[in-house]
């Protein structure tokens, strides 16, 4: 047997010292391409398609483009600066489920007066000042709530440091905050998912993602001309006709808010089935039945023993992708922010274009009396929303509106979910909506859901 490492990810300023000519990471798309069909042993491959850019290049257009070998093109992977982009686009790049995304976060880092004012606006002065106008006025209520809150958690809890305050008061003064605020984050996306990616930038009414689209593209395509084609896709593809009746607008009473649609039946005795059936212990149909005959009793004592070895960190076998649960939860915008990254789970989000929203107001914000200051502020905000065109409405909804999401979970992405989210650590809102998801949950399945949970209270459970 031998490793050999390919290649990796070095700073662009390092490739930029080498022969910009072979320096692009379509040869490796070119030469495992070509793994399924020569004798020659992938270093040759290799080497042979370093030598041979253009031959490598219409190799790759050939295979990914007409024989429909797309999975070709993930050999090629790209690390992106994406700098001073809004919260709000940040919601269109993140969806990408086959990339890697670290964003600047609103819990650690103090957030100056930096927003997106969409171009859009153009030379309507009075349009264009009253929006920064409404910007500037959140901002300043986020930065002057932040030390009141601080103070207010110092007195709560006397033990915690000044730096453990200040992330706590952020956390919570970052609600106020529109999606028009700039951010940064770092993105590590192969190339078949990239082009997704650009397709659905492009696709997009906001000048801002097609700028992003032109940025990207503009970059991308120079290095790996051979890899991105498809990235201008018929935009009105899918079109719904108009409802002729009213919907229920209605929120919950209680927010953030979980409710269980559906969950997969008699998951217990099915796991476990497939459990010893991936051991090779007997026919899937025969082992259900089985299993599904057992006592209370018997039941417990064998997924005790399943579980005797369990490990906080350790993921649970793919026989738990078997149970499904489908929700409809209610949740902040900055929830949302958390829980959008559980992007193996199906997370379908409401357009927020049409919504019905209401503040989450985090409770210390409350208690040092800001609430209605906060409240002031928002039906001033609505006002002047309603004055823009819909698809620029969203920039200015913020950290604190509600949001309705369908999410649809498998057993095993649950357990991950549990242990990130229902941890103590966990930011309080998404720890309440999670606590929410499990406790549903629990139910449908005693045995199989019995160690969800966060890792802090991992030794508890069970």
């Amino acid at each position: 047997m031998q490793v050999k490492v390919a290649g990796y990810n070095i700073d662009s300023s390092l490739i930029a010292k080498l022969d910009s000519d072979i320096a692009t990471p379509e040869v490796l798309s070119a030469a495992y391409a070509r793994i399924s069909r020569s004798k020659k042993n992938v270093e040759e491959l290799r080497i042979e398609a370093l030598e041979h850019i253009a031959k490598a290049r219409n190799s790759n257009e050939k295979i990914i483009f007409e024989m429909g070998h797309a999975s070709v093109a993930e050999h090629a992977v790209f690390n992106l600066d994406l700098i001073g982009i809004s919260r709000h686009l940040t919601e269109l790049v993140q969806r990408s489920r086959l990339a890697s995304f670290t964003e600047k976060s609103q819990r650690y880092v103090t957030f100056e007066k930096d927003y997106l004012v969409p171009a859009e606006l153009g030379k309507d002065t009075e349009l264009s000042d009253g929006y920064t106008e409404i910007c500037d006025t959140l901002f300043k209520e986020y930065l002057e709530s932040t030390e009141p809150l601080a103070e207010h958690l110092a007195k709560c809890n006397p033990d915690l440091d000044r730096r453990t305050l200040l992330t706590l008061a952020k956390e919570d003064a970052r609600y106020i905050l529109p999606l028009s605020t700039k951010t940064q984050m770092g993105m590590t996306i192969n190339c078949r998912s990239l082009e997704v990616l650009l397709t659905r930038l492009n696709q997009s009414p906001l000048q801002e993602a097609r700028q992003l689209y032109e940025l990207i593209y503009s970059q991308v395509s120079k290095i790996a001309p051979s890899l991105l084609r498809y990235t201008d896709a018929d935009k009105d593809c899918f079109n719904l006709p108009e409802l002729d009746f009213e919907c229920s607008t209605a929120l919950p009473a209680k927010l953030p808010h979980s409710q269980l649609i559906s969950a997969t039946e008699n998951a217990d005795a099915r796991i476990m089935a497939l459990l010893y059936f991936e051991q090779g212990k007997g026919d899937l149909k025969s082992l259900e039945k089985h299993f599904a005959t057992l006592s209370p009793n018997e039941q417990s004592e064998l997924w005790q023993g399943f579980f005797q070895g369990l490990k906080p960190w350790q993921k649970l076998p793919r026989a738990f992708e078997l149970m499904e649960f489908e929700y409809l939860v209610t949740l902040s915008e900055s929830a949302w922010a958390q829980f959008k990254r559980h992007r193996t789970a199906t997370l379908i989000k409401a357009s927020t274009e049409q919504q019905n929203t209401e503040l989450i107001i985090p409770e210390a914000i409350q208690e040092i009396g800001r609430a209605n200051e906060w409240r002031r502020l928002f039906a001033e905000l609505k006002h002047y929303r309603s004055t823009l065109d819909p698809h620029l409405r969203p920039y200015l909804h913020l950290n604190a509106e509600s949001t309705s999401v369908y999410a649809k979970l498998n057993l095993r992405e649950l357990y991950h979910f549990s242990r990130l989210r229902c941890d103590e650590h966990a930011q309080w809102e998404i720890r309440d909506l999670a606590l929410q998801m499990v406790e549903q949950a629990k139910p449908q399945a005693p045995y199989a859901t019995s160690r969800l949970g966060g890792k802090s209270q991992f030794d508890t459970l069970g």
